[in-house]
């Protein structure tokens, strides 16, 4: 493979899958193509880990997967568990009090193997962001999404005093949605009171993560890139939102979907096409199909 290239590292909401929550056949064939000429092909998500694998193993990718926002790395196969790094129990436990001051917050608290949410229902709030947000409706993306988000284990608290007393150990993060001026505040405020304690970004309009001050999906790239012996120089990673920044800039070539906003393509090396136009596939066929030793020489 001519290709100073050695791994690709995928965001997945708004990047691998399209807005009606599939990936496409010429997306797998590209991934196929190019794990079989040697590239090493993973996963860089948000997403927790029951969810993330599902997607993983569905390519399926031949690397360990960053989730979480590179909170935890895991072996797809074995399950394994490569790296933690969670927000710490008091941390959190801080983060939920203050949020008892804002009645239009939804929270999310992420542990290894289920949530909690704050709420009384979460497949509901599930149900009306995927009816926002999905912009093709097919049976087997709706399928897809209710799979990932609904059919793993959640614990609906029904308030955050009682999703507080729940929460009996560290998790990988918290995310908080709502009003957007009071996320914003409530950011703010957080950032005021535990300043490099947390590390606070956002994939979703009016939501933010919360996550232990050193984790991102740059740190979980970094130690993925060690454990596999991969130079950073040598490491595609592609993303479509504010939370793919830091990673896109520590890769060797970073990539952004066409889809992104504006403030994410300014970041990158390369914009490729939307999310539902195959712009992973395009970008992939791209790397191998060079005649220049693998570079995209297009810029933003």
């Amino acid at each position: 493979m001519n290709t100073p290239y050695k791994m690709i590292a995928l965001d997945v909401d708004g990047t691998l899958i399209s807005s009606g929550y599939t990936v496409s056949r010429r997306t797998r064939q590209a991934l196929k193509k190019a794990m079989g000429m040697g590239m090493i092909v993973t996963l860089a998500t948000g997403r927790f880990w029951g969810s993330a694998v599902r997607i993983a193993r569905s390519i399926p990718v031949n690397a360990p997967v960053v989730s979480n926002d590179g909170a935890l790395i895991k072996d797809v196969h074995s399950g394994k568990e490569l790296f933690f790094r969670p927000l710490p129990l008091e941390v959190a436990k801080h983060v939920l009090k203050r949020a008892e001051r804002y009645p239009s917050f939804e929270v999310q608290i992420f542990l290894k193997e289920k949530k909690i949410f704050s709420g009384t229902a979460y497949w509901k709030m599930q149900l009306r962001r995927y009816f926002r947000s999905a912009r093709k409706f097919s049976f087997r993306g709706f399928y897809n999404y209710m799979k990932d988000f609904v059919l793993l284990p959640v614990e609906n608290a029904g308030s955050l005093e009682r999703a507080a007393v729940l929460l009996k150990e560290a998790p990988t993060k918290i995310v908080v949605s709502g009003d957007s001026e009071e996320v914003r505040e409530f950011s703010e405020e957080l950032a005021k009171d535990l300043g490099d304690r947390i590390y606070i970004t956002s994939a979703i309009k009016n939501s933010i993560d919360i996550l232990e001050g050193s984790v991102s999906k740059a740190k979980g790239l970094e130690v993925l890139a060690g454990l596999l012996g991969i130079k950073r120089e040598e490491i595609i990673a592609v993303g479509d939102n504010l939370n793919d920044i830091e990673m896109l800039k520590f890769a060797g070539l970073g990539v952004a979907m066409g889809n992104a906003p504006e403030a994410v393509k300014q970041r990158a090396d390369f914009v490729t096409a939307k999310n539902d136009e195959d712009g992973v596939a395009f970008l992939v066929e791209s790397v191998l199909c060079s005649k220049k030793g693998g570079r995209i020489w297009a810029g933003v």
